[in-house]
C-alpha cells in the first residue's frame, strides 16, 4: 500500500487546524476552562513543526529541524497535561516532571541531530511516554467517566504502536526515512488519524458528559436546598405560632392576676393564691422560652457543644430537685434510685434540657396521686435513662406525631397544662447532637416510658 506523504501530511495539518479552532470555540462559548487552550497550543506546536519540516529547503541548515524537534516534542506533554487536567485540577508535580522530561529529549535530540534514525527514536518514544502518561491518568481517574476511558484508550493504541514504530526505526538504522513508504509508517498516518480524531471526539463528549454530572449536581443541591427552605419555613412559622399563642397566653395570665393583686379587698389568703399562680405562670413561661432558645440555636447550627466530666447522679438529683414542686402540687411521687453512681463526659447544659424537659412532661400527663420513676443503667459504652409513668399514655399516632417538628399538635395535661409541643422534639434533636438515640414506649391508659441512651465518651454529631 502506497501513500502521498506530502498530501497526507497536508491533510493532518488541516485536521489539526479544525481541532484547534474546535477547542477555542469551545473554550469562548461553552467551557472557559484553561486546559482547552493548552490542547490547542500543543496541537498548534504540530501544525507549525509540519509546516516547518515541509519548508525545511528555504532555511539554513539545522535550524529547521531543531525548531521542528522542540515544537513536536513540547506539543506530546501540552496536549496529554491539557486532556488528563479535564477535571481542572493542576497537577504541580506531574507539570515540572513533563517539562524535565521534555527539555531532557530535546537536548538529546540536538546531541544526535546528525543521526537521523536516533533523531527519530528519541522523538517518538517521548510522544509514547508522555501519552502513555496521560492515558495512564485518564484511566485512573475516580470520577470514572467513560469518555474519560475513551479517550485513555485511544492514547494507550497510539502509545504503543509509537513503541513499536520506535523499535522498528532503530532496527532499520540508516535505511529509515520518514518520507518512503513503509508498511510501519502507512499505519503510523493512519493511526495517527485515528487517534487525533478520536481523542478529539472523545474529549468533546467527555465535557459534555462533566456537564450533565455538573447539573445534576446542582440539581440536587437546589432540591437539598428547597427542602431546607421548607424546614426552615416551618420552623418560623411554629416560632411565630408559639409566640402569638403560647407566650402571649401566660404573661395575660400575669397581667391579669397582678391586677387582682393590686385590689385593696383582695384577703391575704387570695393574695397568697395569686402570687402561687404567678410564680407558676412565671417558670412555665420561663422554661418555654429556654426552650425556644435552644431550638432556635440547634436549627441555626448555633447551639454550642462543651463537653465535661459529670456525675450522672447529681444532675438527675437536681433536675429531680428543681421538679419537685410541680410533682407535689399533683401530688406526683417523683423518684429516682440510682444503682451506682454513673460518670460520662458529655455536654451537661444539653443533658439538661433533655432531662427537665422528658420530666415536665411526664408531670403534665401523670394524674393526681401517680407516680414517675427515673432510672439509669450503664455497660461499658453507654448511659441508658429511662423515665416512666403510669400517666394517660399515647397510641402509636400520637407517638410519631410528637417528635413531628413540622407537626402542630399539643394536648392539655391532666389539670389542663398548656404547651407549645416543643419540648419532645427539641429532647429528641439534643440526644441526637449528644450522638445518642430517644425512643418511646407506651399503652393508652397506663403511662409511657421515655428512654434515651448517651454514648459514655460522647461526641457532638454535626
Amino acid at each position: 500500500m502506497t501513500l502521498d506523504y506530502p498530501s497526507i501530511l497536508f491533510f493532518l495539518a488541516l485536521n489539526n487546524l479544525f481541532i484547534i479552532a474546535l477547542y477555542i470555540y469551545q473554550y469562548f462559548f461553552h467551557h472557559k476552562q484553561w486546559y482547552l487552550l493548552l490542547v490547542a497550543l500543543g496541537i498548534g506546536f504540530q501544525v507549525f513543526a509540519i509546516v516547518i519540516f515541509n519548508f525545511r529547503e528555504a532555511f539554513p541548515p539545522l535550524l529547521p529541524i531543531r525548531i521542528s524537534n522542540f515544537l513536536m516534542i513540547f506539543s506530546f506533554p501540552l496536549i496529554s497535561f491539557g486532556l488528563l487536567s479535564f477535571d481542572g485540577i493542576i497537577r504541580k508535580k506531574l507539570l515540572w516532571a513533563f517539562t524535565a522530561i521534555a527539555f531532557l529529549v530535546f537536548f538529546g535530540s540536538l546531541i544526535v541531530e546528525e543521526n537521523n534514525t536516533m533523531l527519530n527514536v528519541i522523538r517518538i518514544s517521548s510522544s509514547s511516554i508522555f501519552f502513555g502518561i496521560g492515558s495512564y491518568y485518564l484511566f485512573t481517574n475516580t470520577h470514572k467517566y467513560k469518555s474519560a476511558i475513551l479517550i485513555s484508550g485511544v492514547l494507550l493504541i497510539y502509545s504503543i504502536f509509537q513503541l513499536i514504530r520506535a523499535f522498528n526505526i532503530y532496527q532499520l538504522g540508516q535505511t529509515y526515512i520518514y518520507t518512503t513508504n513503509s508498511l510501519v509508517g502507512n499505519w503510523f498516518l493512519i493511526i495517527s488519524l485515528f487517534v487525533i480524531s478520536g481523542s478529539c471526539i472523545g474529549f468533546i463528549m467527555l465535557l459534555k458528559e462533566i456537564d450533565q454530572k455538573t447539573i445534576l449536581e446542582k440539581n440536587i443541591i437546589i432540591e437539598h436546598s428547597k427542602l431546607k427552605l421548607e424546614e426552615l419555613n416551618q420552623t418560623q412559622n411554629k416560632l411565630f405560632s408559639i409566640i402569638a399563642h403560647d407566650l402571649r397566653n401566660p404573661f395575660n395570665n400575669i397581667v391579669g392576676l397582678s391586677e387582682l393583686l393590686k385590689e385593696s379587698d383582695t384577703d391575704k389568703g387570695q393574695a397568697i393564691e395569686y402570687a402561687d399562680l404567678i410564680n407558676s405562670t412565671a417558670k412555665n413561661t420561663l422554661n418555654l422560652l429556654d426552650n425556644l432558645l435552644n431550638w432556635a440555636k440547634s436549627q441555626t447550627g448555633e447551639l454550642s457543644f462543651t463537653p465535661s466530666k459529670i456525675k450522672l447522679t447529681k444532675v438527675i438529683s437536681e433536675i429531680i430537685w428543681l421538679k419537685e414542686s410541680l410533682a407535689k402540687a399533683k401530688h406526683i411521687s417523683l423518684t429516682y434510685s440510682p444503682t451506682r453512681d454513673i460518670e460520662l463526659y458529655t455536654d451537661r447544659n444539653i443533658l439538661d434540657t433533655i432531662l427537665r424537659n422528658l420530666i415536665s412532661n411526664a408531670i403534665k400527663f401523670t394524674k393526681q396521686g401517680g407516680y414517675i420513676i427515673v432510672l439509669a443503667t450503664a455497660d461499658e459504652h453507654q448511659v441508658q435513662i429511662s423515665i416512666c409513668d403510669n400517666g394517660v399514655g399515647m397510641n402509636q399516632e400520637t407517638i410519631r406525631k410528637i417528635f413531628d417538628p413540622s407537626s402542630t399538635m399539643t394536648s392539655l395535661g391532666t389539670e389542663n397544662e398548656g404547651g407549645s409541643g416543643l419540648g419532645l422534639v427539641l429532647c429528641r434533636e439534643f440526644v441526637k447532637r449528644l450522638n445518642g438515640h430517644l425512643w418511646v414506649e407506651s399503652v393508652v391508659g397506663k403511662g409511657s416510658k421515655f428512654i434515651f441512651t448517651l454514648p459514655l465518651t460522647s461526641g457532638a454529631m454535626g
